[in-house]
């Protein structure tokens, strides 16, 4: 049996970043759970009154992704949360890796059955806490690697609770961090 895992070159703790930040790094589209991302993090930015805290969302995004972004931008700017929302698609592994070291917390909130998820192991192997689904390989990783938490699946709320405490709790961030690393 050999295990998935990834080349450490490259990978390595980064500082916090100045402002809170909560990464996704992705497919931008539905299965991937792109829309439960921007409900949490329009939940943790209204009912949770979270005034600071800033959503990096990356990866893929194909022709047949846009009309989705293009919703999802509409929703965010609606709710006057544009300028605290970052996009970058199709970044490059240099990128991506940079990306992953300037986050304070990561989620992937996938609606289907994940197989390993191996952008869950790429931010632990940066040092960040990860935020995931109950389902699918997600537990197993983070049970193994006490590096997250698990939510319940396609659970807006409870992923926005999540990262609300987490982010009010830097001693237990970083411990996490280190232990997914």
């Amino acid at each position: 049996v050999v295990p998935n895992g990834i080349s450490l070159d490259g990978y390595a703790a980064g500082s916090p970043p100045p402002v809170p930040t909560i990464g996704y790094l992705a497919r931008m589209c539905r299965e991937k759970g792109i829309e439960v991302l921007v409900d949490a993090f329009m939940v943790l930015a209204g009912e949770l009154g979270d005034a600071h805290t800033h959503l990096k969302i990356a990866g893929a995004a194909t022709a047949g992704d846009q009309p989705l972004i293009a919703r999802l931008h509409q929703r965010l700017a609606a709710a006057g949360l544009t300028s605290r929302v970052t996009w970058l698609p199709n970044v490059s592994r240099e990128e991506k890796i940079s990306f992953l070291r300037g986050l304070t917390l990561f989620s992937v909130p996938t609606l289907y059955e994940e197989a390993f998820g191996l952008y869950v192991v790429e931010a632990m192997a940066c040092g960040v806490p990860v935020v995931q689904p109950d389902s699918a390989s997600f537990p197993e990783i983070i049970d193994a690697t006490g590096g997250g938490l698990c939510v319940p699946p396609q659970d807006a709320r409870a992923l926005a609770d999540a990262w609300h405490h987490l982010l009010a709790d830097a001693p237990r961030r970083t411990a996490l961090g280190k232990s997914g690393r």
